[in-house]
């Protein structure tokens, strides 16, 4: 079965409004600061792990290893001139902040949202897809958890170098760092797999996802 990436302007239209959420966000974090901002020595990051406030909400799924995807999850339309045999995944991530001071370190909070958007995924019911073409559509889920983890790994990594002036600038670039990775990452799988019909390469992937699955979440069993 062929499967089709999201169009290309979809996905620059939500991938710029999650790019300016972000920005604002990281804003929002300063804001909470007084005004006259104290001379830090130092900061530090503490991630405060994933935002989940349930299996569903509205339009969104936020990311659980212990909830796969459904056919019914996909309840966009498919656009006019789509193959028959389509799906297609919508998925990102992003991040809230907060910051407070002890004494002269300014300590940042940082919290991971990692979601599918179900009105900008679609599969078309005439296709019957089956199980192999949800397995591919829940790859693409699982790639974007792990950009996610990619972006907390660039934080963390690059951090020392960096004034507590510039932390939240910092925090931006790694951002935007991360999410052109996971842009990559999700090309080159549906390039390697020629969209889930390339049955090797698929469970190439789908190790080398588990395997890194395995690493977030060492408790569970890919």
């Amino acid at each position: 079965m062929k499967i089709y990436p999201s169009p290309k302007g979809m996905h620059r239209l939500i991938s710029l409004w999650i790019t300016v959420w972000a920005c604002f966000n990281a804003f929002h974090l300063y804001a909470q600061l007084p005004v006259q901002k104290p001379r830090w020595s130092h900061w530090t990051v503490i991630w405060d792990g994933e935002y989940r406030p349930g299996e569903t909400s509205n339009d969104t799924i936020y990311y659980s290893p212990l909830r796969p995807l459904q056919w019914s999850d996909f309840t966009g339309h498919p656009p006019p001139g789509a193959h028959r045999n389509a799906a297609v995944t919508y998925s990102s991530f992003g991040f809230t902040g907060s910051a407070v001071t002890h004494h002269d370190t300014l300590e940042i909070h940082l919290q991971l949202q990692v979601f599918f958007v179900k009105s900008a995924s679609y599969v078309i019911p005439a296709a019957l897809p089956g199980p192999d073409a949800l397995a591919h559509e829940q790859l693409h889920f699982d790639l974007t958890r792990i950009s996610a983890a990619h972006f907390q790994q660039l934080v963390l990594q690059h951090k020392e170098d960096i004034a507590p002036e510039d932390a939240d600038s910092f925090i931006q670039y790694q951002y935007l760092e991360a999410f052109r990775y996971m842009n990559h990452m999700q090309d080159q799988f549906d390039s390697e797999t020629a969209h889930g019909t390339n049955k090797s390469e698929e469970a190439k992937w789908a190790s080398f996802v588990h395997q890194q699955l395995h690493v977030i979440y060492p408790q569970l069993q890919f």
